[in-house]
């Protein structure tokens, strides 16, 4: 009996993405041959994706964030630069039905400190360091408020409850339709709480 070898086809996905990774780093970071990559459709585009590439080679694993469309590819770099780029490309479709998960793309993948801002609608999507006690739970339970969306002219205003770090904190946030996003006022309600902070690369 013959046995013949079935060369694995490359994924052209994968292969574009790693080039773009490379180029935008201007070495070979990344390569194919220990990489995949996962997307999610985004609302608020008609063409970019959210790509997360991660390379298994590294230790612990590499994962980049990327917005593609086929032909352009920005990697999140902790700015709201590649948002705005992409915006300036496929225009930005807002409403009140999908700028909440703009403005938690935006803000979850915007580094500041070495960590980001987190849109929180419940508290089951909240990460624990340890075990909260009963108290604590109760406290961020009922502090975390169903958002509120306000639209004029220009922008969106979400009244909206965000983590920071271990602190819990009640804003506004305005959403510009050009797609940029402002935090314009913001109060402390708890802090020192049991969360996991989000560490960005």
């Amino acid at each position: 009996m013959k046995w013949t070898l079935k060369t694995k086809e490359l994924d052209p996905t994968l292969q574009r993405l790693a080039e773009a990774i490379n180029r935008i780093n201007s070495c070979k970071l990344v390569s194919i041959s220990d990489s995949t990559y996962y997307t999610t459709p985004l609302p608020f585009y008609t063409d970019f994706k959210f790509y997360t590439f991660i390379d298994l080679s590294f230790t612990p694993y590499l994962e980049i964030r990327l917005l593609d469309n086929g032909n352009y590819t920005f990697m999140l770099d902790g700015t709201q630069n590649p948002f705005i780029e992409a915006n300036s490309i496929s225009p930005l479709v807002l409403t009140d039905k999908n700028v909440y998960d703009y403005a938690l793309l935006v803000l979850g993948n915007t580094r500041k400190k070495d960590d980001s801002y987190r849109l929180v609608n419940s508290i089951d999507e909240i990460t624990f360091s340890a075990e909260p006690t009963l108290e604590e739970y109760e406290k961020l339970e009922s502090s975390i408020k169903t958002p509120k969306i306000k639209k004029d002219k220009e922008s969106f205003i979400i009244k909206a409850t965000l983590l920071f770090g271990d602190t819990l904190i009640k804003a506004s946030i305005k959403v510009s339709l050009n797609g940029s996003v402002d935090i314009t006022k913001e109060k402390k309600i708890l802090d020192n709480m049991p969360i996991k902070e989000m560490i960005l690369e």
